[in-house]
């Protein structure tokens, strides 16, 4: 039997047989969805949750080992792009960074392009003639 206030009096409301079955089939359908018989059976289980654990921790560990080589490399690739540029004090601040990333233990085997800075096509603003500013 169920209560409801009305006007500050509980009622008890009879539902009917029809009412509660179809009431007992939502709560039913609710369980199923929550698979509530799915995590009773893992706990009664230790053995299957340590296993499944086990096995998240290890796909976690591998997925972000190579996420994290990915986006590395990548960065790696878009140094090389900056430093093949030649762009006067950037190509240098990154070469000091290559080297110092080369001077690390396991760095060696990494191939950056060494460039001479010195050689940068950038042009001197104080060598352009007049006619050429003119243009």
């Amino acid at each position: 039997m169920v209560f409801r206030k009305k006007k500050n009096k509980a009622t008890p409301v009879v539902y009917s047989e029809e009412e509660r079955y179809t009431q007992l089939a939502k709560v039913a359908r609710h369980i199923e969805k929550m698979r509530l018989g799915e995590y009773v059976e893992m706990m009664n289980r230790p053995g299957r949750i340590i296993w499944m654990n086990l096995l998240v921790g290890i796909s976690r560990g591998v997925g972000l080992t190579i996420g994290a080589t990915l986006v590395i490399a990548i960065l790696f690739k878009m140094l090389t792009a900056l430093i093949e540029m030649k762009i006067p004090y950037l190509t240098e601040m990154l070469q000091e960074v290559v080297q110092i990333i080369k001077d690390t233990p396991g760095g060696q085997s990494i191939n950056m392009p060494k460039i001479d800075v010195n050689s940068s096509p950038v042009i001197d603003p104080t060598s352009l003639t007049s006619d050429v500013l003119d243009k």
